[in-house]
């Protein structure tokens, strides 16, 4: 493990040669930073390279911190509350004589049936793979219905809308203009979603973070900071 000081921030590197490269590459991940490069490159070429990346890595260091704080650990068991779009929804969980558990939602509450003699303290095991199902699918629809507004305007659509388990981002834009959102994002309010789907969706004209995009993005949504900054301060919240 390498490091370097940047400003009042020490940046810890793993570094990796690799004789396939020929470009430095750097990137930042629920474990830190990464850099790869090409065999022999001296030790100075690349801290002059990160010195010149810091604000970026600083950046998006404090970003994963914030999204991958602890968040509170459901235990599915009755009486909890589960989110979706910024509101909470209580579950309730009855034995059944079912070999196999479920799960629905109905009228403003989660119900969910497990066989009989099941635990409590396998509940969570048992349902949470459902209660993920069951965001994603309803995620999905959502998430194709407020793209709309946003691709009229840019007169641009995604190749396909994609509900993921991504580790690292709350989306992303592929090259081949594909758009993945991550399921917990779904979780937050409505408002929060948008911000997500128009920066993704800038992406598909400037695959960047330039003046030119955020003014994009400000175009779609005037107040993103505001949203972004939620995110920013309580991504973290945003699991189960």
């Amino acid at each position: 493990m390498k490091s370097i000081q940047f400003g009042n921030t020490t940046i810890d590197y793993v570094l990796k040669e690799s004789t396939q490269r020929k470009t430095l590459s750097i990137s930042v991940g629920r474990d830190g930073v990464e850099v790869i490069t090409p065999f022999n490159t001296p030790l100075t070429k690349i801290e002059d390279v990160l010195y010149k990346k810091g604000p970026w890595i600083v950046e998006q260091m404090n970003e994963f911190k914030e999204m991958y704080e602890a968040p509170r650990i459901k235990a599915f068991v009755s009486g909890e509350k589960l989110p979706y779009l910024g509101r909470q929804y209580r579950l309730k969980v009855t034995p059944s004589e079912s070999f196999a558990p479920s799960l629905r939602f109905e009228k403003g509450q989660f119900y969910a049936e497990v066989p009989r003699g099941t635990l409590q303290e396998a509940y969570r095991e048992t349902l949470k793979p459902l209660y993920i199902g069951w965001v994603k699918r309803k995620a999905l629809a959502f998430a194709k219905q407020r793209t709309k507004p946003f691709e009229a305007k840019l007169q641009k659509s995604p190749k396909e809308i994609l509900i993921k388990d991504q580790e690292q981002r709350w989306g992303s834009c592929t090259p081949e203009g594909k758009i993945l959102l991550n399921w917990r994002l779904f979780l937050a309010p409505a408002s929060i979603v948008d911000y997500v789907i128009a920066h993704e969706l800038s992406h598909l004209i400037y695959m960047n973070h330039s003046k030119e995009y955020w003014d994009l993005v400000r175009m779609l949504l005037p107040d993103y900071e505001n949203r972004k900054e939620w995110l920013r301060l309580k991504g973290a919240s945003l699991d189960v």
